[in-house]
């Protein structure tokens, strides 16, 4: 067997010393003087565990701080555009343009910017009862820790976006207020289908067309831990066209921004509570949209549904959650 050799060390180099020069000082101190360790930038504070989920550049009240984020070894945040840094008025002048574009709920655009489009917003989609009743099925289940100050539940296979892999070994199915939102919305859908320009209402019923919930996501937000969602394009691997988000307990605004886009590249959409907000077409696959910090009045819940794309349909996973999914709804 190879022994190992003992390292030994020659005499220490004595180094010339400046004032200033409290390495030096350190590397020619005594071998039994304290160690005096030069300063660095690493946080001052002690490391504690973090009682948030937030990892790489997610942020929320908790580990917002630079010497938290350090200390757990976290990315700096990525700060918002500076059009958006403090709650914006609609129409604020930026450079004799207007940066920021304002939604007309009853015409379901965005006048001054004729590029966006595939959105549709329904206030009062549920009576003060029925949001009740969900909000009540919703509390039945158990919430985990999400995320930049959020808490979710989740229905729906495990989707590995990198390796593009679906999982549905834990998936057992949806709960009965995933069909009341979906059978709701596409009575509702089908009954306020005119006055839309045509190309814009022709995207929205195909979408509309293919969707069949498989997916449901509840968040739940609270303005004391600075909740958020940053902003982000979902997924097309695992998701069809069409996102269905229901809002309850609080309103918010949804903004949507492309900073590819000449002014205005911000459109805010507001989000009573009790609406529900459809997301297709150049919305969906062009525009990035978030939930910002000073957009959370209150707690907030929101539940979004969305369908398995089309391309999965025929592959084992796609039928098995196809079929999970549909037998949940005879059991609604």
């Amino acid at each position: 067997m190879r022994s190992i050799g003992v390292m030994r060390f020659a005499r220490p180099i004595e180094l010339p010393i400046s004032k200033n020069d409290s390495f030096a000082h350190w590397l020619n101190r005594r071998p039994d003087s304290p160690v005096d360790l030069p300063m660095t930038t690493k946080s001052t504070l002690p490391r504690q565990r973090k009682k948030c989920a937030c990892t790489g550049v997610r942020w929320c009240a908790e580990c917002r701080h630079p010497d938290v984020r350090r200390s757990h070894r976290m990315d700096d945040v990525v700060p918002i555009p500076e059009i958006l840094a403090t709650r914006p008025v609609v129409g604020s002048p930026e450079d004799g343009l207007s940066a920021i574009a304002d939604f007309a709920s009853e015409f379901q655009c965005a006048p001054a910017c004729q590029s966006f489009s595939g959105i549709r917003v329904f206030e009062n989609f549920l009576t003060r009862q029925e949001a009740d009743s969900i909000l009540q099925d919703i509390e039945k289940a158990p919430f985990t820790k999400a995320q930049s100050g959020k808490l979710k539940q989740h229905y729906g296979p495990k989707v590995n976006f990198n390796k593009k892999k679906m999982n549905a070994s834990r998936f057992q199915g949806l709960p009965a207020y995933a069909w009341l939102i979906e059978d709701r919305f596409r009575k509702l859908a089908h009954a306020e289908s005119e006055g839309h320009a045509a190309t814009d209402q022709l995207e929205f019923e195909r979408a509309l067309k293919v969707f069949e919930t498989t997916d449901l996501f509840v968040l739940r937000y609270f303005k004391n831990e600075s909740s958020n969602l940053d902003f982000h394009l979902d997924d097309t691997f695992a998701y069809g066209e069409l996102i269905l988000d229901l809002s309850l307990e609080s309103d918010s605004v949804l903004t949507f921004l492309d900073q590819n886009q000449e002014s205005p590249r911000c459109i805010r959409i507001p989000l009573p509570a009790r609406s529900i907000v459809a997301i297709f077409g150049k919305a969906r696959f062009d525009w990035e949209h978030a939930i910002l910090e000073y957009d959370v009045e209150g707690q907030r819940t929101s539940v979004t549904s969305r369908t398995l794309h089309q391309d999965l349909h025929e592959s084992p996973d796609g039928r098995r959650i196809l079929d999970i999914a549909r037998r949940s709804r005879t059991l609604a």
